[in-house]
């Protein structure tokens, strides 16, 4: 038996190009003076690092710039507007949001099947440096854009340990936050965490996240527990449930709010009670990345006309033959509200179903948001790069 039709989850089921150098930020550092906002305010020291206009994070690997260099800055909707495309070989992209520690597990995992001992290990280094051979634009396997950088998001008390090694890898960035179904892992010290993390003035951790609600994994486990006898307690633990989520959820976006950092929010069939929390307790200029967007149109039509610096993220899942609506969403969406992400290592692109997606995928993303949209990949690519330094300053 099911829950009463009275339950949130009831409804919830109803509702259906500037030419970019690779760490160019001058973009909105006007707006980072201004600001009130101590984590906008801090320096960005980026003229030392006296980047060529054409290079990227592949030719930058083994010389990043500091590791105090700040990337963050206090963005508004009019920042690095892009012009024409640049040329195809200065293109880069970001995975703007990937866990890049289960990545590397699942790789791993998949690279022992019949292997022994260490050499099956896939690591950050051994990834990087197999990418950088793929993306060389002499290759057959170019893609017309080579990775700058990506996100990786630490959303457990687990992952937040995990990433830390991977952390100092040059181009990673990361999010730190609790998603809605480790809302039961939320106390006091991982509110310490998250925050003392993107606070940091010399960390790269820019932001919080991934949080939000997710009715339709919390759901199926309660319906699968066997230890809850009938619909009452059913009901009693779906609520129990669902007020968890909204308070941690609440709670990531007051300190998303003190810090004036980025939001990453992540909401599965909950709707109506995702934009009532944000309606209550977000700013309307936040910078926010809706992840892995397949909600309806309507929700993505009311999230970008109310949060002008919040942007909707579209994964592999535009690709399936089954992402229709997915697509429809994609275009409807201006391209200047678009951020590029894998959501790696789950829901890999096609022509990959079925492997572990990764950074490196984004390339198919790209393409097929370029023909839903009718123009070229290298639009695309350039309008998502000026969208992710506006969201998240790097």
């Amino acid at each position: 038996t099911g829950l009463r039709p009275r339950s949130p989850c009831a409804r919830a089921g109803r509702m259906a190009l500037a030419r970019v150098a690779p760490v160019a930020l001058a973009a909105g550092r006007a707006a980072a003076l201004s600001t009130s906002s101590p984590v906008a305010r801090r320096p960005i020291a980026v003229a030392a690092c006296r980047v060529d206009p054409s290079a990227n994070l592949v030719a930058l690997v083994s010389r990043s710039c500091s590791p105090a260099v700040n990337f963050r800055h206090a963005a508004v909707a009019t920042d690095a507007a892009p012009t024409a495309p640049p040329a195809a070989d200065t293109l880069t992209y970001v995975d703007t949001h990937c866990h890049l520690d289960l990545i590397f597990q699942k790789m791993t995992s998949e690279a022992k099947k019949g292997k022994k001992g260490d050499a099956a290990v896939v690591d950050f280094d051994s990834w990087r440096n197999q990418l950088t051979q793929l993306e060389d634009p002499d290759s057959e396997s170019y893609l017309g854009a080579q990775l700058e950088a990506c996100l990786t998001v630490a959303c457990s008390r687990r992952a937040m340990d995990a990433v830390r090694d991977i952390l100092p890898k040059p181009g990673v960035f990361a999010a730190f936050g609790c998603h809605p179904l480790s809302a039961h892992e939320w106390n006091a010290d991982m509110a310490s965490i998250v925050e003392s993390a993107v606070a940091d003035k010399n960390g790269v951790v820019v932001a919080v996240g991934e949080c939000g609600l997710d009715y339709h994994y919390a759901l199926k486990e309660i319906e699968a527990d066997e230890s809850l006898a009938d619909d009452a307690a059913r009901e009693a633990r779906w609520e129990e449930v669902r007020k968890t989520q909204e308070d941690v959820f609440v709670a990531q976006m007051k300190i998303a709010t003190r810090l004036g950092a980025p939001l990453v929010i992540h909401t599965r069939e909950a709707e109506a009670d995702t934009l009532h929390l944000m309606r209550e307790h977000l700013r309307k200029d936040a910078r926010v990345h809706v992840h892995c967007f397949t909600s309806s149109a309507s929700m993505a039509r009311t999230l970008l006309g109310e949060y002008p610096n919040l942007c909707l993220g579209f994964t592999g899942v535009c690709t399936f033959k089954n992402g229709g609506d997915v697509r429809d969403v994609v275009l409807d969406t201006p391209l200047d509200r678009i951020l590029l992400e894998t959501d790696g290592p789950y829901m890999a692109p096609a022509p990959h179903r079925g492997a572990v997606a990764h950074p490196g995928h984004v390339p198919h993303i790209a393409k097929k948001i370029a023909e839903v949209k009718g123009v070229r990949a290298e639009e695309v690519f350039a309008q998502c790069r000026a969208n992710t330094r506006r969201t998240y300053g790097f």
